[in-house]
């Protein structure tokens, strides 16, 4: 659905709903998602904020990325 609407609308898309790791929050990030929201995962680990914030910069850095903003919506279909 991120995908659909990200393509739908003019304006930033938050993806939400399942994200437990850093590599959930890189699939709402290539599905065109400005932004995420990490809800449940906080109570099953209280630092899945923070692993899935190193998580997005070691992807980043592992694909030679400057910015997180060179991946959103980066998925073709």
């Amino acid at each position: 659905m991120v995908w659909q609407v990200a393509k739908a609308v003019k304006i930033p898309v938050i993806g939400m709903g399942g994200i437990m790791d850093w590599k959930d929050a890189i699939e709402f990030i290539l599905a065109g998602a400005s932004a995420i929201q990490i809800g449940t995962a906080n109570f099953i680990d209280p630092t899945v904020c923070v692993k899935v914030e190193d998580g997005i910069n070691n992807y980043l850095n592992k694909h030679k990325y400057q910015s997180i903003k060179d991946i959103i919506g980066a998925l073709e279909i």
